[in-house]
């Protein structure tokens, strides 16, 4: 029986004329082909061509296809949009537009391209300083000075240099006294410590608030140039010398208390002269001219901080009539505490502050209400608004207790100065005379 052509025959031919249309020779369909009409020759018996075409299994021939033919697939057009939408982000975008012009360009010119580039094309003769641009501040609030500038920096954070307060109980019984008292001024606001050295223990009211400093602030600046002196020969400098002589000049002369103000331009004066008149006569011209050697105010404000008084701030040269430079009764009782602190103070620096504070001219406030056998070592301070009185109070019986009373008053009320004085005995009766009292 003659063998049929192979199933997969016109599968190789349709391959293989696809082949031929893309310039690729493949001979197996033509080789396959061959093979079969070979075989089918060879077994093809004479006359039989009908039983051959019979039993021929016959398939549909093959479609050749172009490629190039094929369908593409059309791209889609986009739908029109919405007149609505249209209309909405049309109306949306003119609102913007129109407050970005109405608001954001007339701030902008006025406070960035009119002051920075408008103004210097216009002003050329104007110098614009950019110290005052960057730190407007730096007038008036500063904590450092470099080079005869101004500056605020970061502030450190170290151990204090003096020895805090640290009372083993409360004088309550003197604090009930001190308040009885307060009650029959009422116009006065009383901020006032005592310390007692004996028995460690205080009285306090109102002790931490910050008051106007007036002339109390001479203490501190007193202590400071000591200081000052202390370090320059641990740094192997020579000490201030207090017998050396500063030319007074007009950019020291000022109104206030002292008599230098009144003295002759280009006079000398020692530096014992200026620190004797400032303690004990509150000499304010002699004052300035010894903070410029601490270096003025920052000078004594990096101190205080240094020091560990909070509250104790120089901001105004004197005369401060407005009451700008401030302390706390607490920081003045601390700063007399370590007077007596020899890791604060040499033995020498002591002595010449108990000189000083030993002969202040003004007697009429917390040592009038003292015997006249106790001696006391103060600073007095008076303002049209402040009146106050800071010091060391030393009994017959060598006992002694720091004291620190200031008073806000209405201008120059005089009733102030009266109840440091009954402040002040009744102090010394319950510290001194009825110690055993709590």
């Amino acid at each position: 029986m003659p063998r049929p052509l192979r199933k997969d025959y016109y599968n190789e031919a349709l391959q293989y004329s696809y082949a031929n249309h893309h310039g690729v020779r493949q001979n197996r369909a033509a080789n396959t082909y061959s093979g079969n009409y070979a075989i089918n020759n060879t077994l093809r018996p004479a006359g039989n061509m009908a039983h051959i075409k019979a039993n021929t299994v016959k398939y549909p021939s093959p479609v050749r296809q172009n490629p190039k033919a094929a369908k593409v697939p059309k791209r889609k057009l986009k739908k029109g949009l919405n007149p609505l939408q249209l209309l909405i982000k049309l109306v949306f975008s003119l609102c913007f537009f129109a407050a970005l012009v109405y608001y954001v360009f007339p701030y902008n010119f006025v406070n960035y391209f009119e002051p920075m580039l408008l103004n210097r094309v216009l002003n050329k003769n104007v110098k614009f300083n950019a110290k005052e641009f960057v730190m407007p501040t730096a007038k008036y609030l500063a904590n450092s000075n470099f080079n005869n500038e101004r500056l605020i920096v970061p502030l450190r954070h170290s151990k204090a240099q003096m020895v805090p307060l640290a009372p083993s109980s409360r004088f309550y019984a003197l604090e009930d006294k001190l308040n009885t008292l307060a009650l029959k001024y009422p116009q006065i606001q009383p901020s006032i410590y005592v310390w007692d050295y004996t028995k460690s223990r205080s009285a306090e009211i109102n002790s931490n608030a910050i008051y106007p400093s007036a002339s109390i602030i001479k203490l501190p600046i007193l202590v400071e140039l000591l200081k000052y002196s202390e370090s320059l020969k641990k740094a192997g400098y020579d000490p201030i010398d207090f017998h050396s002589k500063l030319q007074f000049n007009e950019i020291y002369r000022t109104e206030g208390s002292g008599t230098m103000q009144y003295e002759a331009s280009g006079v000398y004066h020692s530096i014992h002269h200026l620190a004797s008149i400032m303690i004990q006569s509150s000499d304010n011209s002699a004052t300035n001219m010894l903070l410029e050697q601490i270096g003025g105010m920052e000078g004594l404000n990096s101190a205080a901080r240094n020091w560990g008084l909070p509250s104790t701030q120089m901001t105004n040269w004197l005369p401060d009539l407005k009451g700008t430079n401030t302390v706390s009764a607490k920081d003045m009782a601390t700063l007399l505490y370590n007077i007596d602190n020899p890791k604060f103070l040499n033995s020498n620096s002591k002595y010449a502050i108990q000189q000083y504070m030993s002969n202040v001219h003004n007697t009429t406030l917390i040592k009038a209400g003292l015997p006249k056998d106790a001696e006391f070592l103060h600073k007095t301070g008076d303002i049209g608004t402040m009146l106050g009185d800071a010091g060391i109070v030393y009994a017959p019986s060598g006992r002694k207790y720091i004291v620190v009373i200031l008073t806000k008053r209405n201008f120059n009320d005089y009733s102030a100065r009266d109840f440091i004085q009954q402040a002040s005995s009744l102090i010394y009766k319950s510290v001194i005379e009825n110690a055993d009292v709590y």
